[in-house]
Protein backbone atom coordinates (compact mmCIF):
# COMPACT_ATOMS: atom_id res chain seq x y z
CA UNK A 1 0.00 0.00 0.00
CA UNK A 2 1.19 3.36 -0.97
CA UNK A 3 2.55 5.40 2.07
CA UNK A 4 0.81 8.98 2.15
CA UNK A 5 2.70 11.93 2.04
CA UNK A 6 2.07 14.20 5.33
CA UNK A 7 1.20 18.05 5.28
CA UNK A 8 3.92 20.32 6.19
CA UNK A 9 1.35 22.83 7.59
CA UNK A 10 -0.08 20.01 10.06
CA UNK A 11 0.93 20.88 14.08
CA UNK A 12 2.28 17.31 14.47
CA UNK A 13 4.13 17.73 11.17
CA UNK A 14 5.62 20.65 11.76
CA UNK A 15 6.77 20.43 15.41
CA UNK A 16 8.50 16.98 13.68
CA UNK A 17 10.49 18.32 11.09
CA UNK A 18 11.50 21.82 12.91
CA UNK A 19 11.27 21.10 16.03
CA UNK A 20 13.73 18.27 16.40
CA UNK A 21 15.49 19.19 13.37
CA UNK A 22 18.08 21.84 14.60
CA UNK A 23 19.85 22.60 10.62
CA UNK A 24 16.29 22.84 9.15
CA UNK A 25 14.77 24.65 11.42
CA UNK A 26 18.17 27.24 11.12
CA UNK A 27 17.43 27.03 7.49
CA UNK A 28 14.39 28.12 7.95
CA UNK A 29 15.02 31.16 10.00
CA UNK A 30 17.85 32.77 7.87
CA UNK A 31 16.36 32.40 4.72
CA UNK A 32 13.20 34.53 6.21
CA UNK A 33 14.71 36.94 8.55
CA UNK A 34 18.44 37.55 6.47
CA UNK A 35 19.72 38.72 9.79
CA UNK A 36 23.03 40.85 9.43
CA UNK A 37 24.40 37.68 11.62
CA UNK A 38 23.23 34.27 10.27
CA UNK A 39 22.39 31.76 12.93
CA UNK A 40 24.75 29.34 13.20
CA UNK A 41 24.24 26.95 16.28
CA UNK A 42 20.69 26.51 18.20
CA UNK A 43 19.22 24.71 21.29
CA UNK A 44 15.84 24.31 21.93
CA UNK A 45 13.83 25.86 24.52
CA UNK A 46 10.79 24.39 26.27
CA UNK A 47 7.36 24.51 23.96
CA UNK A 48 5.36 27.58 25.27
CA UNK A 49 1.80 26.48 26.08
CA UNK A 50 -0.62 29.01 25.13
CA UNK A 51 -4.66 29.29 26.32
CA UNK A 52 -5.75 30.35 22.12
CA UNK A 53 -7.08 27.49 20.62
CA UNK A 54 -8.46 26.79 17.00
CA UNK A 55 -11.73 25.31 18.89
CA UNK A 56 -11.05 25.61 22.39
CA UNK A 57 -9.39 21.85 22.27
CA UNK A 58 -6.48 22.50 20.32
CA UNK A 59 -3.48 24.21 22.30
CA UNK A 60 -0.78 25.99 20.65
CA UNK A 61 2.48 25.08 21.13
CA UNK A 62 6.01 27.11 19.13
CA UNK A 63 9.03 25.96 18.79
CA UNK A 64 11.19 28.00 20.35
CA UNK A 65 14.90 28.48 20.47
CA UNK A 66 18.36 30.50 20.82
CA UNK A 67 21.21 30.61 19.13
CA UNK A 68 24.84 30.67 20.35
CA UNK A 69 24.87 34.05 20.90
CA UNK A 70 21.76 33.95 23.11
CA UNK A 71 18.85 35.59 20.55
CA UNK A 72 15.63 33.78 20.99
CA UNK A 73 13.38 32.61 18.53
CA UNK A 74 9.79 31.57 17.78
CA UNK A 75 8.25 29.61 15.38
CA UNK A 76 4.71 28.57 14.38
CA UNK A 77 2.43 27.82 11.96
CA UNK A 78 -0.94 28.90 12.02
CA UNK A 79 -3.39 27.37 9.81
CA UNK A 80 -6.94 28.59 10.79
CA UNK A 81 -7.48 32.16 11.11
CA UNK A 82 -7.04 33.46 14.49
CA UNK A 83 -8.83 36.83 15.77
CA UNK A 84 -6.25 39.20 16.57
CA UNK A 85 -3.42 36.60 15.68
CA UNK A 86 -0.99 39.81 15.01
CA UNK A 87 -1.55 40.79 18.79
CA UNK A 88 -1.19 37.23 20.19
CA UNK A 89 2.38 37.00 18.64
CA UNK A 90 3.63 40.25 19.88
CA UNK A 91 2.38 39.43 23.39
CA UNK A 92 4.68 36.03 22.95
CA UNK A 93 7.11 37.46 21.60
CA UNK A 94 7.28 40.41 24.45
CA UNK A 95 6.40 37.83 27.26
CA UNK A 96 9.52 36.12 26.27
CA UNK A 97 11.75 39.14 25.86
CA UNK A 98 10.88 39.94 29.09
CA UNK A 99 10.89 37.10 31.11
CA UNK A 100 14.45 37.09 30.78
CA UNK A 101 15.02 39.68 33.84
CA UNK A 102 14.23 37.24 36.66
CA UNK A 103 17.15 35.01 34.91
CA UNK A 104 19.63 38.27 37.39
CA UNK A 105 20.32 39.68 33.62
CA UNK A 106 20.66 43.60 33.10
CA UNK A 107 18.67 45.26 31.23
CA UNK A 108 21.33 45.55 28.65
CA UNK A 109 22.25 42.29 28.61
CA UNK A 110 18.41 41.37 27.69
CA UNK A 111 18.55 39.48 24.09
CA UNK A 112 16.49 40.49 21.21
CA UNK A 113 13.61 38.28 20.47
CA UNK A 114 12.52 36.97 16.74
CA UNK A 115 8.98 36.12 16.24
CA UNK A 116 8.32 33.58 12.67
CA UNK A 117 4.74 33.18 11.82
CA UNK A 118 3.53 31.32 8.75
CA UNK A 119 -0.41 31.72 8.35
CA UNK A 120 -2.35 29.73 5.68
CA UNK A 121 -4.81 32.97 5.31
CA UNK A 122 -4.52 36.34 4.26
CA UNK A 123 -3.71 39.10 7.47
CA UNK A 124 -2.90 41.90 5.38
CA UNK A 125 -5.58 42.80 2.93
CA UNK A 126 -5.23 45.55 -0.23
CA UNK A 127 -1.98 44.53 -0.94
CA UNK A 128 0.37 41.42 -2.69
CA UNK A 129 3.03 41.76 -0.25
CA UNK A 130 3.06 38.36 1.29
CA UNK A 131 6.26 38.57 3.61
CA UNK A 132 5.90 41.06 6.45
CA UNK A 133 7.97 42.46 8.79
CA UNK A 134 7.37 44.54 11.69
CA UNK A 135 9.51 46.36 14.27
CA UNK A 136 9.51 49.34 16.97
CA UNK A 137 10.19 52.36 14.24
CA UNK A 138 10.59 56.05 15.16
CA UNK A 139 7.30 57.89 13.24
CA UNK A 140 10.04 60.98 12.53
CA UNK A 141 12.43 59.11 11.57
CA UNK A 142 12.11 55.96 10.10
CA UNK A 143 15.66 55.08 10.01
CA UNK A 144 15.73 55.22 13.71
CA UNK A 145 14.23 51.70 15.53
CA UNK A 146 13.74 49.40 18.18
CA UNK A 147 14.94 45.85 17.27
CA UNK A 148 14.82 44.35 20.61
CA UNK A 149 11.13 42.13 19.04
CA UNK A 150 11.08 41.42 15.72
CA UNK A 151 7.89 39.99 13.71
CA UNK A 152 8.21 37.80 10.91
CA UNK A 153 4.92 36.89 8.97
CA UNK A 154 4.66 34.72 5.79
CA UNK A 155 1.15 34.57 3.94
CA UNK A 156 1.22 31.32 2.20
CA UNK A 157 -2.17 31.54 0.91
CA UNK A 158 -0.83 34.49 -1.31
CA UNK A 159 2.05 32.58 -2.51
CA UNK A 160 -0.28 30.08 -3.97
CA UNK A 161 -1.05 31.92 -6.38
CA UNK A 162 2.11 32.99 -7.41
CA UNK A 163 4.27 31.86 -11.09
CA UNK A 164 7.02 33.29 -10.00
CA UNK A 165 9.02 31.51 -8.06
CA UNK A 166 12.80 31.85 -7.76
CA UNK A 167 14.49 28.33 -6.46
CA UNK A 168 17.89 29.66 -6.43
CA UNK A 169 16.58 31.67 -3.64
CA UNK A 170 15.99 30.20 0.03
CA UNK A 171 12.87 31.31 1.10
CA UNK A 172 11.28 30.72 -2.26
CA UNK A 173 12.31 27.27 -1.49
CA UNK A 174 11.21 26.76 1.90
CA UNK A 175 7.50 28.61 0.68
CA UNK A 176 7.23 26.63 -2.03
CA UNK A 177 7.64 23.64 0.43
CA UNK A 178 5.29 24.61 2.43
CA UNK A 179 2.66 25.05 -0.12
CA UNK A 180 3.86 22.48 -2.58
CA UNK A 181 6.97 19.94 -1.13
CA UNK A 182 6.78 17.65 -4.19
CA UNK A 183 8.21 20.66 -6.73
CA UNK A 184 11.59 19.01 -5.18
CA UNK A 185 10.86 15.68 -7.46
CA UNK A 186 11.60 18.14 -10.94
CA UNK A 187 14.77 18.71 -9.24
CA UNK A 188 17.99 16.08 -11.05
CA UNK A 189 19.26 13.91 -8.02
CA UNK A 190 22.49 16.40 -8.14
CA UNK A 191 20.95 19.51 -7.63
CA UNK A 192 18.58 17.57 -4.64
CA UNK A 193 21.84 17.23 -2.94
CA UNK A 194 22.77 20.81 -3.35
CA UNK A 195 19.66 21.28 -0.81
CA UNK A 196 20.51 18.92 2.07
CA UNK A 197 17.95 20.12 4.66
CA UNK A 198 15.01 20.63 2.12
CA UNK A 199 15.51 16.94 0.55
CA UNK A 200 15.55 15.46 4.57
CA UNK A 201 12.42 18.13 5.12
CA UNK A 202 10.67 16.54 2.12
CA UNK A 203 11.62 13.09 3.14
CA UNK A 204 10.10 13.71 6.54
CA UNK A 205 6.74 14.46 5.18
CA UNK A 206 6.85 10.16 5.21
CA UNK A 207 4.20 8.92 7.28
CA UNK A 208 7.01 6.19 7.94
CA UNK A 209 8.67 8.68 9.80
CA UNK A 210 6.16 8.64 12.66
CA UNK A 211 4.70 5.99 15.02
CA UNK A 212 1.05 5.19 15.32
CA UNK A 213 0.61 7.81 18.08
CA UNK A 214 2.19 10.55 16.19
CA UNK A 215 -0.04 9.59 13.26
CA UNK A 216 -3.28 9.22 14.83
CA UNK A 217 -2.72 12.96 16.32
CA UNK A 218 -1.90 14.25 12.49
CA UNK A 219 -5.58 12.86 11.88
CA UNK A 220 -7.32 14.28 14.64
CA UNK A 221 -5.44 17.67 13.73
CA UNK A 222 -6.62 17.68 10.23
CA UNK A 223 -10.10 16.75 11.66
CA UNK A 224 -10.05 19.71 13.97
CA UNK A 225 -9.05 21.87 11.26
CA UNK A 226 -12.10 20.43 8.79
CA UNK A 227 -14.40 21.30 11.72
CA UNK A 228 -13.35 24.32 12.25
CA UNK A 229 -13.66 25.40 8.64
CA UNK A 230 -17.09 23.93 8.51
CA UNK A 231 -18.37 25.74 11.49
CA UNK A 232 -16.90 29.22 10.14
CA UNK A 233 -18.31 28.85 6.48
CA UNK A 234 -21.71 28.03 8.31
CA UNK A 235 -21.14 31.18 10.49
CA UNK A 236 -20.73 33.41 7.60
CA UNK A 237 -23.44 31.86 5.71
CA UNK A 238 -26.23 32.91 8.71
CA UNK A 239 -24.30 36.26 9.20
CA UNK A 240 -25.12 36.76 5.31
CA UNK A 241 -28.46 35.41 5.84
CA UNK A 242 -29.09 37.48 8.90
CA UNK A 243 -27.72 40.90 7.23
CA UNK A 244 -30.13 40.34 4.21
CA UNK A 245 -32.98 39.63 6.36
CA UNK A 246 -32.59 42.79 8.32
CA UNK A 247 -31.93 44.96 5.23
CA UNK A 248 -35.57 43.48 3.54
CA UNK A 249 -37.21 44.90 6.45
CA UNK A 250 -35.47 48.13 6.95
CA UNK A 251 -36.77 48.50 3.21
CA UNK A 252 -40.44 47.51 4.35
CA UNK A 253 -40.21 49.85 6.57
CA UNK A 254 -40.54 48.24 9.75
CA UNK A 255 -38.78 50.57 12.65
CA UNK A 256 -35.22 50.09 13.97
CA UNK A 257 -36.15 48.44 17.16
CA UNK A 258 -39.03 46.31 15.92
CA UNK A 259 -36.35 44.92 13.78
CA UNK A 260 -33.57 44.35 16.79
CA UNK A 261 -36.45 42.53 18.91
CA UNK A 262 -37.09 40.38 16.14
CA UNK A 263 -33.17 39.30 15.09
CA UNK A 264 -32.26 39.58 18.71
CA UNK A 265 -29.57 41.70 17.85
CA UNK A 266 -28.54 45.41 19.06
CA UNK A 267 -29.97 48.85 17.95
CA UNK A 268 -26.63 49.83 17.07
CA UNK A 269 -25.88 46.89 15.05
CA UNK A 270 -28.94 47.51 12.66
CA UNK A 271 -28.08 51.59 12.33
CA UNK A 272 -24.62 50.82 11.22
CA UNK A 273 -25.90 48.39 8.77
CA UNK A 274 -28.74 50.65 7.45
CA UNK A 275 -25.71 53.75 7.19
CA UNK A 276 -23.40 50.72 5.29
CA UNK A 277 -26.43 49.45 2.79
CA UNK A 278 -29.29 51.82 2.08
Amino acid sequence: MKRRELSPLADPVFKRVFGEEKEILMELINAVMQLEHPVVSIEYLPPELLPESIDKKTTIVDVRCTDDVGRLFIVEMQVARQKSLKKRVLFNAARVYGRQIPQGLDYDDLQPVFALCLVDHIIEHGTDRWKHKYIIVNADDPDRCIKEVEMHFIELSKCRKRSNFNLEDSLDRWVKYFIDPKFIKSFTMNTQYNYPNLKKAVELLDESNYTEGQLVAYDKYLDSIRSWNSSMKLSYEEGQHLVVSILRSLKEGKSIKAIASEYSVEVSYIENLRKEFL
